[in-house]
């Protein structure tokens, strides 16, 4: 478990990375603050996104999955208000920063699977 967080913090830092420098409106201060910000990605997405999921389980089957993507732009959005080195800008900029995060991580997963 401690081992997966780990590799998820370091994932994460790496994509918030690369989405500071694609997203312009998004700002971190410094690579202690990126680390934190990926670091608080992370742990909300080992803890509270399957609480989300759970409890929003009959608004995914309405939307055919397509709110799951709300979820995760909570998630981005209380990252942000969560890190104050990690300014997001506005909610376009949110959800342009959850698009890469949810890309990276899915071609990280497809790797992942066929190993």
């Amino acid at each position: 478990m401690i081992g997966r967080l780990l590799a998820w913090w370091a994932f994460n830092t790496a994509v918030l990375g690369i989405a500071v420098l694609l997203v312009g409106s998004v700002t971190v201060d410094g690579f202690g603050g990126l680390a934190a910000a990926g670091l608080v990605l992370a742990l909300l997405n080992a803890f509270l996104r399957p609480i989300l999921v759970i409890l929003g389980a009959p608004l995914h089957v309405i939307t055919l999955g397509l709110s799951l993507f709300l979820v995760n732009v909570a998630i981005i959005a209380l990252t942000a208000y969560l890190v104050d080195a990690l300014d997001v800008g506005g909610f376009v900029s949110v959800l342009e920063v959850t698009v890469i995060v949810w890309a990276a991580s899915a071609a990280l997963q497809l790797v992942f699977q066929k190993s």
